[in-house]
Parts: C-alpha cells; structure tokens; sequence
C-alpha cells in the first residue's frame, strides 16, 4: 500500500477532503455489515450511502451531506450523482486498503482475510508494535499504519542487527529453531550443551 494524499471530491462550488482513517473504515464496515455491502450501496446510487461515507470521510457534515440527508430516494435530486459515486468509489477504495488486504500464508500462498480481519490488524499494529494511543490509531490511514510499521522494523534491525531481507519462510524457521533449543535445555535427556539441536 502507498501513501497518499487525502481525497478531495468537489461537487458544484464546494470542495470536500476525505481521509481514509481507520475509524472511519470500522465504523462504515460495521453500519453496512461489510464492505461488500457499502460498495453495492454507493454504486446502486444509495443516497444514505453517499451521505455517511462522506460524513465519515471529512468528520463533519457539509452543505452536500445535508442536502443529501435531506432528500428522499425518491425525490430527483438537483447534481447528477455519477459524479460523486465515482468520486466517493475511489475514497472507498483508500479507505478498505483493497491492495494489502491479502495476506501471505503458509507456503507463500495468499490467503484472503475480511476486511473487518484487516482493519483490527491494523489497529493491532498501530497500538501495540507501534505504541500509538487508541485516537492516534484511529485517526490514521491504513498507508501510514503500515508504513510506520515498515519504519519500526527497519529501526529495530539497524538497532539490534539482523539480515535486510528475511523472507517469512526464514523467519519462521529460526522462530521455530530457537523454540526446539529452548525446549531441549529442559529435556532430562539433554546433558550438555552439545546435545542441544542447533
């Protein structure tokens, strides 16, 4: 995922920005039960729909939310939503993280999580590898939870040493390795050190 500057969607005279944060992503993924479910709505032209993601997406309500939130779906509406459903489409697609939401599992195989899956793994990260404090995480966009992880990792290697490319597999392994030597050393079997597997 790359970082980005926050989505502007301009509709008439009005120029709304939207930040794809992480609270905004858990809150419509919940109101909405999925992604899925908020995709569909945006692009069928769901007026309720485009109304909350804007909301969510520049905290406050504007003169378009309004308007939007006060029409019916009934009601022909004064702007051509095409315009704003391509607009808020594209924030949405910020706001799930839609290119980091595969993670590779055993054997290099990507497996797929739900977005819900991705967003708590984020919060994972930012507040506990990271430190940051439970606003901070929710204030901040996927791009900059996992560039800031990427940040972490890199800033420990330097500090601590270790290899710039460990693949998973190695990881994994040595993880592993080191488990079986420190489980050996309590093995009534085990005599010396020599006996230890390396």
């Amino acid at each position: 995922m790359r970082l980005q500057a926050d989505s502007e969607i301009v509709i008439g005279h009005e120029s709304i920005r939207l930040r794809p944060t992480l609270g905004a992503a858990f809150r419509l993924e919940q109101k909405y039960h999925g992604f899925h479910n908020l995709f569909n709505a945006v692009a069928s032209g769901s007026v309720s729909a485009l109304s909350d993601v804007i909301k969510e997406g520049c905290g406050q309500t504007s003169a378009l939310t309004a308007y939007l939130d006060s029409s019916s779906e009934d009601d022909p509406l004064v702007i051509s939503l095409d315009l704003v459903i391509r607009q808020v489409c594209a924030f949405l697609l910020a706001l799930s993280g839609n290119d980091a939401a595969d993670v590779v599992g055993e054997h290099g195989v990507k497996e797929q999580i739900t977005y819900l899956e991705y967003h708590t793994k984020l919060y994972r990260l930012a507040t506990g590898w990271l430190g940051w404090s439970p606003e901070i995480a929710w204030a901040a966009t996927p791009a900059e939870i996992l560039e800031a992880q990427k940040g972490r990792v890199e800033m420990l290697k330097a500090v601590f040493g270790g290899k710039q490319e460990d693949s998973a597999d190695e990881t994994t392994t040595d993880l592993r390795s080191a488990k079986d030597r420190l489980n050996a050393l309590g093995d009534s079997g085990v005599t010396n050190m020599r006996d230890v597997p390396l």
